[in-house]
């Protein structure tokens, strides 16, 4: 052909593609110029269309290459395609290659490869170096394999190591919304030698025209193959004149997706379903077809019949696709039927190739919500499945458990077995499956499953079953027979709809029956679904929730509409829905109300400012990314407000919207952690759930970092609050220094709490008017005596106080205690009408200031210790110490004491070392030193044996943090090989956890003093030092009598007397090895069961139950001396063993210690495999 001919003949071209594309004339223009341009070269070349879905990239390609055709301009068979948005998948390159090798062999004078945006880099690259007339060279040798592409090994002949690309135009359909490219495709396609050109997006009017245009084309088509009369109807629900009726219906519920245009979408809505509603009903051809739209649904009416469309639909793969990704969210369901696809894809891949082939279980359960959309989820899953070729067919069974019942129990089995059998080829859906089997005691339940097991795997290559129910429901149910979890391996979770996934609903909803929503509706029904959707905890019913909300306020714009006629009928307003006004918050108003904390005070001003600013821009369409994290740490001392700023913190939030309920959720430690095995995160994730839509209050959060258990609370807390971040807002709450080392556990935790507030302890003038406040608030007056009595009392206790006395909780039992005096003082006494109420100075001055200084009362505890005075002096000074650091601290001055307390306890067993410690431990914890008043007690062998078991020394102290740790025999260590590893790994602790952990090492004076005073690095970290010396024979009478009156026996003169004589011998018996209050405890344990034994075969009184006589004390002196006697020899070899020892004999030394070993295992402390370990080892 000539030029001047391939000149006239685009002049042609470009009119009538101008006719046929609406609102494409650049788009024309420019194409006819291209390839009129590369015609008159005699060339071929690369294009690249970029636009909108649906903007005629690809149809203008093809009515291009059909004028070409016709014209003679080219030669040459149709159009091929090629969908890159179809090889994500294994072996999917494979697949691409197949297919490029056998378009670029054909005749086709173009190859069109639509979805270009959805190529992944590996093809992008084959592609990027493809251009007409040239050689592709390939990574890898080929060879075809029943027609299929795949690596060749070094034996195969034939191999293909390039492409050939024939003499033919590459065509690019590249879809995107803003018109523009990829990033990664733009990086491959840079070179000039492809060419880019753009299409126009379209304006609804445009669109609308187009629906219009292509519907009439497709109907009079249908009308000419059926012989029959086919008329369009208006929308039954919509007035307007202007309106295109079935058209505009048919545009507004069109979504654009790039393999399905508007062509596929009339063809998947009109005329397969018409075509198939005439053939199937066998519908009368003279007749008259009217289409119609009513209630968001497209009917059509047949003389005086009428059906609805989507009832005769057959969707093919693309159409099913399109459906899929028409539903609102259910994500992971899109995830998994893509999966399905792909491997579908590759087990067809797999069977060309001869390979053997493997099929799935495609059993699924749908775990969700009501209203999340699992039914409907169903249908469509059948519609893909069905249309890709995986049900033989096309079969959907819906059933209940109402199905399953019949009226004779003995046909159960047999019902089930024929819903069963209703369903082969196709899938069997039981909603609420559930109710199939409610417990184990559901005998017919029972049968039903069994039957249904048997049924499943019977045709399991001919049948899918969906079941559906609430996930916890399901969680049971799949509990009742082992076969259910193995046979329902794919489980789908159907996740509450978010706000803006329900207003999109609700849109629907409205459509559906014939109404719009007003957009200035769209924030307040959307902040309604964020007030009411929690995620994680919602029973509102999702998409019911919604429609409940559309259909009430359809009746009140009814209601309306008849007083008011210049109202829309089909439009829903604002004042249709019932939106709350929130309470105006004041924040001034609640700051007033409490008590000093002025640095709270301003972080929550702060906050509250911060919030309404993003607000307003929001108010006025102002976008920032300013991302608030609310998530808190409240730090300070007990009694210091925390929670009750917690409460005002949920207060202010909820009614800014920022919460959606506002509670308050109060927890600590026991809260998350679980001593069961595996149960700590489940614990967790309960307890944090029940703060969704408020606030997770953790108070003494630091004590979750004293054990594996409590670290694995807070990696699960991590999570969670991660996941629900707009849902909760955490608050975690303890001592100041505490809280500080807390943070250092984790290194997600610091990024995830960034509001830190530090709550001051209360000064006297704070103190005293909160005791005022509270006393005002019960209805009291005070006394200008009393005032200053109370502002003078709340100094003395300031003074006198530490972390441990309460503030606000002290004020409150301190009130309680002044009103308690008012009213005896009312009661005793005659008083006037006047002073019913009123609080004088002596009802403040009768209170003794040290009963709110602490619980704790050391003179009393020293009262009944027998110990000689220099250990009373000890705890004293401990004391007093404690007190000074905290007077001193208080004023902001240094302390120079030495930071470490810990302590060594030297002297005999029984000499009173765990008793003064548990007064020492009791006495720091009511002075906020430790968190536990009772010591923990391990000694030397338990060390040894869990160390041996490869549990690391900072593992077994991490439980104990916050406590007093004696250990016992701890001068024993010297003895062992790993002392000096022992040693290092004890520092190390000690230095890790100063203040959080006191260690009491107890043993041999000799031996601690060559274990701790002469190791510089020890003796520094044990600053306190107790030597306790063995008891005289007078301070063991005097605690043998102590014991006895606290178990409430008395002695006769007799008894006291034996009992005095007694306790002299014993003291004097060299071969007991009970000494000191040990001797005398385990002596007094043998009297008193003596002298129970004793009354009880006599008749005595009441007094004489309780009386020990002088036989009493003799017959247990007997039994004692007979179980707690060393043989003379047995007291010989064993000083003998200690000599050697101390001679440091190494034959002696393991000796020594094989027999420390045999004592364990005697014990039970090692297994016979850890002695046998140990003993090899030793050896």
């Amino acid at each position: 052909m000539s030029n001047v001919d391939i000149e006239k003949s685009f002049l042609d071209i470009e009119q009538k593609l101008n006719d046929e594309l609406l609102g494409q004339r650049n788009l024309v223009h420019n194409l006819c110029f291209y390839f009129k341009k590369q015609f008159l070269k005699d060339e071929r070349g690369i294009l690249v269309l970029v636009g909108e879905r649906g903007t005629f990239k690809k149809a203008s390609v093809r009515l291009l290459f059909e004028e070409f055709k016709s014209k003679k301009i080219l030669k040459g068979g149709e159009v091929d395609e090629i969908n890159l948005a179809s090889y994500d998948f294994n072996l999917g390159y494979n697949a691409f290659l197949t297919d490029l090798y056998e378009k670029l062999n054909s005749d086709s004078p173009c190859i069109i490869f639509k979805n270009a945006e959805k190529a992944n880099d590996e093809i992008l690259k084959v592609l990027s170096e493809l251009y007409p007339n040239t050689c592709l060279k390939l990574n890898h040798d080929y060879v075809i394999k029943n027609k299929f592409l795949v690596e060749a090994d070094n034996g195969d002949e034939n191999k293909i190591d390039k492409f050939i690309c024939h003499d033919k135009f590459f065509i690019y359909i590249y879809n995107d919304e803003k018109g523009e490219l990829g990033e990664k495709f733009q990086e491959k396609f840079k070179s000039n030698k492809f060419e880019f050109l753009y299409s126009r997006s379209l304006d609804n009017k445009e669109r609308n025209i187009l629906v219009r245009r292509e519907l009439i084309k497709g109907i009079e088509e249908i009308q000419e193959k059926l012989s029959v009369d086919i008329q369009l109807g208006v929308n039954e629900d919509n007035d307007n004149e202007d309106d295109f009726g079935i058209c505009t219906f048919l545009q507004e519920n069109y979504i654009k997706d790039g393999s399905f245009g508007i062509s596929e979408y009339l063809s998947y809505k009109i005329y397969k379903p018409i075509t198939n509603l005439i053939i199937e009903e066998r519908l009368c051809k003279e007749g008259q077809f009217l289409l119609y739209v009513k209630n968001n649904e497209i009917y059509c009416r047949c003389d005086e019949s009428v059906f609805k469309l989507d009832d005769y639909l057959t969707p093919t793969l693309e159409e099913a696709k399109y459906k899929l990704d028409s539903i609102i969210g259910m994500k992971d369901l899109k995830d998994f039927i893509i999966n399905v696809e792909n491997n579908y894809k590759v087990q067809k891949i797999r069977k060309r190739l001869g390979l053997k082939t493997s099929k799935i279980s495609m059993n699924m359960i749908f775990e969700g919500n009501a209203g999340t959309g699992k039914t409907n989820a169903a249908r469509v899953t059948f519609e893909y499945l069905n249309a890709l070729g995986i049900l033989s067919k096309g079969v959907f069974r819906e059933v209940s458990k109402a199905d399953f019942v019949t009226e004779n129990i003995n046909d159960t089995a047999k019902r089930t077995i024929d819903i069963i059998n209703s369903a082969i080829g196709g899938i069997l859906f039981i909603d609420e499956a559930y109710s199939l089997c409610e417990s184990e005691e559901d005998k017919v339940g029972k049968e039903i499953v069994d039957a249904l097991l048997k049924g499943i795997e019977d045709n399991r290559e001919n049948l899918i079953v969906i079941l559906a129910g609430y996930k916890e429901d399901m969680d049971r149910f799949l509990s009742f027979n082992p076969g259910l979890k193995s046979r329902f391996s794919n489980r789908i979770e159907f996740k509450d709809y978010n706000p803006v996934e329900m207003y999109e609903i609700a849109e629907n909803i409205a459509k559906s029956k014939g109404y719009k929503i007003a957009k200035n509706v769209k924030s307040g029904l959307i902040d309604l679904f964020t007030r009411n959707q929690l995620i994680g905890k919602n029973d509102l019913g999702n998409a019911r929730f919604v429609r409940n909300i559309i259909e009430n306020a359809i009746l009140d714009a009814s209601k309306k509409y008849l007083t008011n006629s210049k109202r829309q009928i089909d439009l829903l307003e604002r004042d249709n829905f019932n939106f709350k006004i929130n309470a105006k918050f004041d924040l001034e108003e609640k700051l007033e109300e409490i008590i000093g904390l002025e640095e709270v005070k301003n972080l929550l001003r702060s906050q509250y400012k911060l919030i309404v600013a993003q607000e307003k821009r929001k108010s006025v369409g102002v976008s920032t990314k300013i991302e608030q994290n609310l998530n808190m740490v409240f730090a300070g001392n007990p009694g210091t407000g925390k929670t009750s700023i917690a409460r005002l913190v949920a207060e202010m939030l909820n009614s800014m919207g920022l919460l959606k309920i506002g509670q308050l959720v109060e927890t600590d430690r026991s809260s998350f952690v679980s001593e069961v095995p595996g149960e700590t995160s489940k614990k967790t994730e309960a307890k944090f759930k029940e703060a969704i839509g408020g606030i997770l209050f953790i108070d003494e959060a630091y004590t979750l970092a004293n054990d594996s258990l409590g670290r694995e609370a807070i990696e699960t807390l991590l999570k969670l609050i991660e996941d629900y971040s707009k849902e909760v807002i955490v608050i975690l709450a303890g001592y100041e220094e505490e809280m500080e080392e807390f943070f250092d556990v984790n290194i997600g935790l610091r990024s995830r709490f960034p509001l830190w507030t530090n709550f001051e302890d209360y000064n006297p003038n704070e103190l005293s008017e909160m005791a005022i406040r509270l006393i005002e608030a019960k209805g009291f007056k005070i006394s200008k005596n009393a005032y200053v009595a109370l502002k003078k009392s709340f100094v003395q206790i300031y003074e006198s106080s530490d972390s441990q006395s309460g503030n606000g909780r002290m004020v409150r039992n301190y009130v309680e205690s002044i009103i308690r005096n008012q009213s005896i003082r009312i009661a005793e006494n005659d008083t006037s009408v006047y002073e019913m109420n009123l609080i004088n100075a002596k009802d403040i001055e009768k209170i003794n200031v040290s009963e709110y200084d602490q619980e704790f009362d050391l003179e009393e505890k020293l009262s009944s210790l027998v110990v000689n005075e220099n250990i009373k002096n000890f705890l004293r000074n401990q004391y007093k110490l404690i007190k000074v650091k905290d007077k001193r601290r208080k004023l902001g001055m240094r302390s120079d004491i030495n930071k470490y307390m810990n302590m060594v306890f030297t002297g005999e067993v029984g000499t009173g070392k765990k008793t003064v410690l548990n007064i020492l431990s009791e006495m720091y914890y009511s002075m906020g030193i430790v968190k536990a008043k009772h010591i923990v007690e391990i000694d030397k062998h338990e060390l040894i044996s869990m160390m041996s078991k490869g549990i690391k020394l900072e593992d077994i102290f991490n439980k104990h943090l916050g406590k007093i740790l004696f250990i016992d025999k701890a001068d024993l260590l010297l003895n062992q090989e790993e002392c000096k590893e022992l040693t290092s790994e004890l520092i190390k602790f000690m230095d890790k956890n100063n203040n959080k952990i006191i260690i009491v090492l107890s043993g041999n004076q000799d031996k601690m003093k060559e274990l701790v005073a002469y190791n510089q690095s020890l003796n520094y970290r044990f600053p306190i030092w107790l030597d306790f010396e063995g008891y005289e024979e007078k301070e063991l009478f005097n605690i043998a009598l102590s014991i006895l009156d606290k178990k409430g026996y008395t002695l006769s003169d007799k008894g006291e007397e034996a009992l005095n004589e007694v306790i002299h011998e014993l003291s004097n018996n060299k071969k007991l090895l009970l000494k000191n209050g040990l001797m005398i405890k385990q002596y007094l344990d043998i009297l008193i069961r003596a002298q129970s034994i004793r009354v009880a075969d006599e008749k005595s009184n009441a007094k004489e139950l309780s009386t020990v006589e002088n036989t009493d004390i003799y017959a247990s002196k007997e039994e004692f001396l007979y179980k707690n006697s060393f043989h003379r020899r047995n007291i010989e070899a064993q000083e003998s063993v200690c000599e050697n020892e101390e001679r440091k004999n190494y034959n002696s030394s393991i000796v020594s210690e094989l027999i420390k070993l045999k004592n364990l295992l005697d014990l039970n402390i090692i297994t016979k495999e850890e002695f046998s370990k140990l003993k090899n080892k030793l050896i």
